[in-house]
């Protein structure tokens, strides 16, 4: 069969090939990717013509360079082979430039980012450069489709025997079709039972850890270093000493470094092979994608010795290369993971290229150097020759180039440590005497109850504490702590006893608290809100002989043994002096990973560390510290101490107080709080729903308990700018926090670091090894120094696995099992958890803890749960082998309510009917979280009926990450939970639907929640009217601000900025849901209705008119209608355009005749449009009036025809117009421009709607606002 015209040959794709392919093909392909950028300089009488010559014969007599490929539109993809092409040859002269090091720099750059068109070859091309007389830079850039790294070495020599005339090694070559040819003829080149048995036993993939990244997009860089020749002896030593290859020893040591790294014990990466086949004759010589990429095991035993690593690994090695031409597609589906999964995303290359120098005749070549991308995010080729060098292509946003720059310090130690003793085991080759442990210096901590002594000495009269209920002063809060501890002596406490506090949150228990300390006893904060079966266990744990309670909460007591002591009936109390402190402060509760919470012991030294350690690091006590965290949670004991020993005011919120941010945030104003600690999550929730008027009292806002996001910072600092963000992180075995970080102005990443550690800790990042890491390396985070917990209470194997000492002067240290990375300077960045516990709420939560529970109610269905990024935080989903109706799912979930405290509570219970298992039997987790992701998706339903619930319906799928179809999804049966709801809240703040985060637990559904909305709504409409909200009205108004067409959100803001000297009544939109369509109603109509309502407040003035959108014609008409004089100003936000002036005089003539025509003939043929659409519009909403689309349809096209008669009237006072990005209003000679003759205008870089969701741009508003009042109060 012939082919078409032009073409000598199609042939098949190796299986190498197809691999690239698949790549090269992908949307989100890197630049560059599998394109080789080969340079070298070139000394001699080089003939730039002769070299072209030469360039082009050798292009026609390797068939590989005239290769294009075709794969769409066909059934098999297959490469097409040119009878002729033309080379793209470039050539430059630089011979008068001086910087010839940059440029050439820049031109790799370029040439490595060029993008070949496959179909079309040749898939190279050559620039060659004249820098001097004799002296030239040749660049050869081609495609890996059609040349590897040793086909571009052979061909580099064709070149050059071409040149001078010489027979070519091409001459002699097998052809790429030869190779093609013999692949074909050995049948199926992936043998499954091999590579299945290859992987037996292995776990998990070897992948680096996904960072979160803004840059989706895959980049890369390359770092180069010279490692040295000792070194290289040193391997060529080690590998005959021990009878391997320098490869061996290259490529073990590359595994024990991803060891490291890692954190695993079985290391796979990829490996390339010359895939070479001696069988053909002279193949060495022959040019095309021979190489191939195939997956290489170690499977490392920490205390073996790594000679015997080294001996075993190349006696496997035998065996595998035997299956060089295997299909990595294939070989990987061969591994006990899901489909699809990679085994391995990191490469080892042992480079093929010989990079010496050469002669050719009169022709010098230097610097031979291939510069590539991987598509692999790490790759590590190394060129074993004299010196060893190493070059390392990474993507930054996977692995930091400290992290390389680490990786190599350790290769060259483990090179080193191998060559020295092949018999060291291998958990020790980075070992070299004690860890080296640092304690940042602290200043002397006094105890907390002599501090807080002291000030309740100094001033008495100060208020200590507030709650819901009462304030105390520091004397009567002294008072009351020492009245308890007599009775408690009294009792018969001694310093051994456990005295847990089963009291309210308030002044009640932190008084408690002190009392519990100063008898010389330790407390346990309990939260009487918890299961009666975890009260139970903690005390079983403690078996106290007393408890401190109170007449109302003693019925409800966890244990019926110890005897209560009554804090509503003290008397006597002991002197200041009598106090006498035990060796423990308190004890708290942590999760456990065996159905059984952990007690952890604080001693009042490291409490007094802690506390001191604030002081250092913060500098300013707090004035007024907001107590949000749960008694039980060991973040409260950050606020109490640290407000009490300095003089503060700790003011105690209400229970599940964050569950409302607009009350909370009253609550900051009225006490003018100046320090708080929460979540991230609420205190985004903060700042995006309350005004910044009740917010301008803070001055540090500590965030801690789940990872920081780089948004925060961004909006706190353009908010309150006069806040600072401290994220500070810390295990309850830790006392509380051992880093922080000023986040205040970060900006260089998505994930604030948890920082450095503080004063008297060190914090550092250990291998699996409990060797240091390097700089940039995944490790577990270690606390150690004077804040470590003294272990847990009657646990001593769980206080053996956690803490250790460190260091050679013995220093306790503690296990976080947190993962982190630190950089040369000792800054941490948190990266998750190596174990089943994960952060919920800023609680640590054991998986296993959950499971445990579940299995109570049934061992005969398999149990998982599951943690699920959800909300922008985790979310538990517990998952059961039955069918989905199955009510044991229900029976579960209420076991588990019953049994763990909140936090443990999965968002659902779902039933699966067949949990998917990897070929090794193990649960396939990542297959589980997509089929319970698959369920919660697949609630069946009708869908939202009104624009209400689609909207509502949408906030519960943007916060959940989940779909939300139908009116009757429940918030958390899509795996919502109380934190969540902070998040729904603020999305609904922002698209003006205002409901609490309460209402999502009494409201749960879309419809339920979409009908409370309205009830809202409702309840904020004038009495008799429904056609205003008065926002506040206070009776001795001097000045009314009307908001036309405004949020109800952005009116609230407004009314709480302006105080209560002036009101502010609120149009709203006719999109409002249930507003009337204004049809047949002029902008006049509107405007005279607005100052209907208007004057039930004010009738006389002065009035500060405000719009947006379509609510700006109606606010200059209610101007003219008012009469200037009554007008202070006015503020149109984002003004329609499309509008024409009363005064025609005022515009250019441009502006007088053509637009106004234009503006004539668009007004006709919207009535035109309207005759048509209206009545069809009037007649479907009286059919259905709950039509809301067709509401919707009906006010735009009222307000486009109220709009078109509209005319512009002459403006003098203050005008201040603000535009969104696009909004071409206020250009020269436009109607806004002429007829507003006082204005001032503000551009603002976002789109219409934010205008009205965010409340910078609020607070920005707010001062112009009140410019234009306190004009009139002049």
């Amino acid at each position: 069969m012939g082919y078409p015209q032009g073409v000598a040959d199609i042939l098949p794709l190796s299986s190498a090939q197809r691999g690239i392919l698949f790549h090269v093909d992908g949307e989100a392909q890197l630049h560059g990717q599998y394109v080789a950028v080969v340079s070298c300089t070139l000394r001699g009488p080089l003939d730039p013509m002769q070299l072209k010559v030469a360039m082009e014969s050798l292009v026609k007599a390797r068939d590989v360079f005239r290769t294009g490929f075709i794969w769409k539109g066909v059934k098999q993809p297959v490469q097409v082979i040119q009878e002729q092409v033309s080379l793209p040859w470039t050539e430059l002269d630089w011979t008068e430039h001086s910087d010839l090091e940059q440029r050439f720099d820049d031109l790799l750059k370029l040439e490595q980012l060029r993008q070949f068109d496959l179909k079309s070859p040749p898939l190279m091309a050559v620039t060659l450069i004249k820098e001097a007389q004799d002296c030239w830079r040749f660049v050869w850039t081609i495609h890996h489709l059609i040349s590897d790294g040793w086909s571009t070495g052979v061909s580099i020599r064709d070149l050059f025997d071409l040149y001078h005339g010489k027979s070519p090694a091409c001459s002699i070559a097998p052809s790429f079709k030869t190779y093609l040819t013999w692949l074909k003829k050995q049948g199926p080149l992936t043998d499954t039972a091999f590579w299945t048995d290859y992987f037996v036993g292995l776990e998990a993939p070897c992948l680096l850890p996904e960072l979160d990244s803004r840059n989706q997009s895959p980049t890369q860089v390359s770092y180069a270093e010279r490692l040295g020749s000792d070194l290289m002896e040193s391997v060529n030593r080690a590998s005959a000493e021990l009878k391997v290859t320098p490869n061996t020893v290259l490529s073990v040591a590359w595994a024990l470094v991803l060891r490291r790294y890692l954190g695993q014990n079985d290391i796979v990466f990829g490996t390339t092979t010359a895939g070479r086949p001696p069988e053909i004759p002279n193949i060495s010589q022959a040019v095309g994608a021979f190489i191939s990429t195939l997956p290489v095991r170690f499977k490392i035993d920490p205390s073996q010795p790594v000679g015997a690593l080294l001996q075993d690994h190349a006696r496997t090695e035998l065996k595998r290369l035997k299956h060089e031409h295997a299909s990595l597609a294939d070989v990987q589906s061969c591994a006990p993971f899901a489909s699809g999964t990679p085994v391995f995303d990191t490469l080892f290359v042992n480079e093929g290229i010989q990079k010496q120098d050469f002669v050719f005749d009169d022709i010098e070549i230097t610097g031979l150097k291939t510069a590539q991308f991987s598509n692999y995010p790490l790759a590590l080729l190394v060129t074993p020759q004299k010196d060893l060098d190493v070059e390392v292509y990474f993507d930054p946003e996977r692995i930091s180039a400290e992290a390389i720059r680490s990786c190599l310090e350790s290769y060259k130690r483990v090179l080193f440590a191998i060559a020295n003793d092949p018999t060291t085991p291998i958990c020790n080759l980075m070992k070299g005497g004690p860890n080296p442990v640092y304690i940042v210096p602290a200043p002397k901590a006094e105890t907390v109850i002599h501090r807080f002594l002291q000030h309740a000495d100094a001033s008495p009269n100060a208020v200590a504490i507030s709650d819901n209920h009462q304030s105390v002063t520091y004397s009567e809060l002294s008072k009351r702590a020492r009245q308890l501890a007599f009775s408690l002596r009294k009792a018969g406490v001694t310093e051994d006893d456990i005295v847990p506090v089963a009291l309210p949150r308030g002044v009640d228990a932190i008084a408690a608290f002190l009392g519990v300390i100063m008898s010389g006893a330790a407390y346990v904060p309990l939260d009487l809100n918890y299961p009666e079966i975890r009260l139970s266990q903690m005390m079983e744990t403690v078996k106290p002989r007393f408890i401190v309670t109170s007449r109302t909460s003693q019925n409800n007591l966890p244990t019926k043994s110890a005897h209560p002591v009554l804090v509503d009936v003290l008397d006597q109390a002991i002197h200041p002096d009598d106090v006498k402190l035990g060796a423990r402060a308190y004890v708290m509760f942590t999760s456990g990973s065996e159905n059984k919470p952990k007690g952890v012991e604080i001693s009042h030294s490291a409490l007094a560390v802690s506390t001191v350690a604030r002081d250092e690091v913060y500098g300013a006590a707090p004035e007024v510290y907001l107590l949000l965290s749960s008694l039980a949670f060991d973040s409260s004991v950050a606020g109490i101490y640290w407000t009490l020993c300095t003089g503060g005011h700790l003011v105690v919120a209400e229970k599940r107080a964050e569950q409302s941010p607009n009350q909370l945030g009253e609550l900051i104003s009225r006490h003018n709080v100046t320090h708080t600690l929460c979540l991230p999550s609420l205190a985004r929730a903060l700042l995006m729903s309350v005004p910044q008027s009740d917010l301008q009292s803070l001055r540090v806002l500590i965030a801690a308990g789940e990872a920081l996001y780089d948004s925060l910072p961004h909006e706190l600092k353009e908010l309150l700018p006069n806040c600072v963000l401290m994220n500070e992180y810390g295990p309850t075995e830790g006392t509380v926090w051992c880093t922080s970080f000023d986040a205040t102005a970060f900006e260089e990443g998505p994930i604030v670091p948890i920082g450095k550690a503080i004063p008297g800790t060190w914090v550092g990042v250990f291998d699996n090894d409990d060797c240091p890491a390097e700089p940039g390396m995944t490790g577990e985070i270690i606390v150690a120094g004077h804040t470590v917990a003294n272990g847990y209470l009657h646990d001593t194997e769980q206080t053996q696995n956690r803490f250790f000492e460190i260091g050679g002067e013995g220093i306790l240290a503690y296990r976080t099992g947190d993962l982190g990375i630190a950089d040369a300077s000792g800054c941490i960045t948190f990266l998750g958890r190596r174990d089943k516990q994960v952060k919920i709420r800023g609680h640590r939560v054991e998986l296993s803890e959950i499971e445990a529970a579940a299995q109570v109610v049934t061992d005969q269905h398999r149990i998982a749960a599951v943690s699920l990024a959800l909300a922008g935080s985790n979310s538990i989903i517990l998952a059961i082998e039955c069918g989905p109706s199955d009510p044991i799912c229900e029976v579960t979930a209420r076991h588990i309510e019953a049994s763990l405290p909140e936090p443990f509570h999965p968002g659902t219970v779902v039933g699966i009917e067949v949990f998917p298992i990897l070929p090794n039997g193990k649960l396939d987790q990542n297959a589980l979280k997509a089929m319970v992701t698959e369920h919660l998706q697949s609630h069946v339903g009708a869908p939202p009926k009104t624009e209400l619930e689609e909207q509502i319906a949408e906030i519960f799928s943007e916060t959940l990450n989940t779909p939300c179809q139908t009116r009757n999804g429940n918030f958390f049966d899509l795996g919502g939970d109380s934190l969540a709801t902070l998040s729904a809240y603020a999305r609904g703040c922002e698209q003006e639907i205002h409901f609490e985060p309460t209402d999502l637990f009494s409201c749960p559904t879309v419809a339920e929640l979409a009908k409370r909305v309205c009830e809202r709504r409702a309840g904020e409409m004038f009495s008799g009217s429904e056609s205003a909200i008065q926002i506040s009205s206070q009776g001795t108004s001097k000045t009314t601000v009307l908001i036309a067409h405004c949020s109800v959100k952005f009116s609230r803001y407004m009314a709480r900025s302006l105080g209560p000297d002036h009101s502010v009544v609120h149009i709203p939109s006719h999109r409002t849901e249930g507003t009337p369509v204004p049809f047949d109603r002029s902008v006049s109509d509107l405007a005279s209705e607005a100052i209907f309502h208007l004057k039930q407040t004010n009738k006389t003035g002065p009035f500060v008119l405000c719009g947006y959108s379509a609510g700006c014609p109606i606010a200059m008409e209610m101007a003219r209608q008012l009469g200037q004089e009554k007008t202070l100003g006015m503020i149109l936000l984002d003004p329609p355009f499309k509008m024409v002036g009363a005064e025609p005089a005022l515009q250019p003539l441009y502006f007088r005749s053509y637009k106004r025509l234009r503006y004539i003939i668009k007004g006709w043929k919207r009535r035109f449009k309207a005759r048509r659409v209206v009545p069809e519009i009037k007649r479907i909403l009286a059919e259905q009036p709950e039509a809301e689309e067709a509401r919707i349809r009906g006010v735009e096209i009222a307000h486009e025809l109220a709009i078109s008669n509209f005319r512009v009237p002459r403006f003098d006072p203050p005008a201040h117009v603000f535009l969104s990005r696009g909004n071409p209003s206020l250009t020269g000679g436009d109607v806004l421009d002429t007829h507003l003759r006082d204005k001032s205008l503000y551009s603002l870089d976002m789109k219409h709607v934010e205008l009205m969701s965010r409340p910078d741009v609020f607070a920005t508003i707010a001062s112009v606002i009140s410019e234009c009042v306190d004009r009139g109060i002049r």
